[in-house]
């Protein structure tokens, strides 16, 4: 598949695994977690805006919010929060000179968005057992 039609985040992902295969990016979870909550809320085309702090190479973010239709955004986000926190994130209240990562524009293939959910909701199911 041309690189134009791909979401930018795996082609990020496909590289940094590349040059550095054992290193860890939230790029997976990010797509992932946008086509769950696109899947779940099918008119708000959501879009998923992460920070991170430059020195975080874990799990770790600084904030999340969620852009979509205006009226479903304010709820989103707290849903996508408790995805990401049930995929094992935390969120650290440090300061310091952060950066948003690439947002996911949901070019995936429906296999990818019904894996994606599967993924997130059995994260979440786990997560409140």
């Amino acid at each position: 598949m041309p690189d134009n039609l791909r979401c930018v985040l795996q082609i990020i992902q496909e590289k940094r695994l590349r040059d550095y295969p054992a290193s860890f990016g939230p790029e997976q979870d990010i797509c992932d977690i946008t086509l769950w909550l696109n899947q779940k809320f099918p008119k708000s085309k959501a879009r998923l805006l992460v920070d991170r702090l430059y020195t975080q190479r874990s799990r770790e973010i600084v904030g999340l919010s969620v852009t979509g239709i205006a009226s479903q955004t304010l709820s989103m986000t707290p849903i996508a929060l408790e995805a990401f926190l049930a995929l094992g994130y935390s969120i650290q209240k440090a300061s310091g000179d952060s950066f948003r990562c690439p947002s996911c524009f949901g070019r995936h293939s429906k296999h990818d968005a019904v894996k994606a959910f599967a993924r997130i909701e059995s994260a979440l199911r786990a997560q409140r057992s």
